[in-house]
């Protein structure tokens, strides 16, 4: 990739470069968080495939790019009431800030913008990045040097103990070059709003055992952490052949 000294001068916020086929940003970047267009599913796709790999699911992994946008596009309930997926970016240059969106009446959710974000360490070597170049052209259509790192995929939750439903925070996934600079805090804080601002109670989610680190964060942001409590899953071949006893 190349990049002229007039771009680099003008509209760069930070270094942003390529080395050895890669690409770094150092310094600054700034972040993005959106509601998924159908434009996002194959990366979306991608990210949910990197997710699996990295907890060791791949051989129960069915998801395709087609389930995806049908799960995800062809419900007609509002976001945050059906299946709904967020999709975190990045860029060297500062995202435009929005000043006009659809109605909100059927959005209900108005993208984050976080520029001139400091990074905790010198540099990010992304060696996936033009893999990940964003397709998203909305807003404004300012989708110069705009990258996808991570997504969140949340739905509707119900608990009968509470009086209030909640949001079911499924998946939260930062790309591994991006991890370790507080995306991740970011991408969760923009859940736990959004659950607030539609009057709910809680967000509920799943931790791997295993994952000491992620567990002592959110101990420390004050989540109440259960470990009695183990996933059950009934599905495939098990789930019908359950269902065809109980008949």
């Amino acid at each position: 990739m190349e990049y002229s000294t007039q771009v680099a001068s003008s509209t760069l916020i930070n270094t942003f470069q390529p080395k050895e086929k890669n690409t770094i940003f150092s310094h600054q970047i700034s972040a993005r968080i959106r509601l998924a267009t159908e434009l996002d599913v194959p990366l979306l796709h991608k990210l949910i495939t990197q997710m699996a790999e990295y907890h060791g699911l791949s051989q129960i992994f069915t998801t395709t790019e087609t389930s995806l946008y049908n799960n995800l596009f062809k419900s007609s309930s509002p976001p945050f009431h059906s299946p709904t997926a967020l999709i975190l970016e990045i860029s060297p240059n500062p995202f435009p800030q929005i000043t006009k969106l659809p109605d909100l009446s059927t959005t209900n959710f108005v993208p984050i913008i976080k520029n001139n974000y400091n990074l905790d360490r010198m540099e990010i070597l992304d060696p996936e990045l033009e893999t990940y170049r964003s397709k998203f052209t909305g807003h404004d259509n300012n989708n110069c040097n705009v990258y996808v790192a991570g997504h969140v995929l949340v739905y509707p939750s119900y608990n009968g103990f509470f009086e209030k439903p909640g949001l079911f925070l499924d998946q939260m996934f930062v790309r591994k070059c991006y991890r370790g600079v507080r995306l991740g805090k970011l991408l969760f804080s923009v859940v736990a709003s959004q659950a607030v601002k539609m009057g709910m109670g809680m967000v509920d989610w799943l931790v791997a055992d295993w994952n000491e680190e992620t567990i002592h964060f959110y101990e420390k942001m004050g989540s109440h952490y259960i470990p009695e409590y183990r996933l059950c899953k009934l599905y495939g071949d098990q789930l019908q052949g359950f269902s065809k006893k109980s008949n």
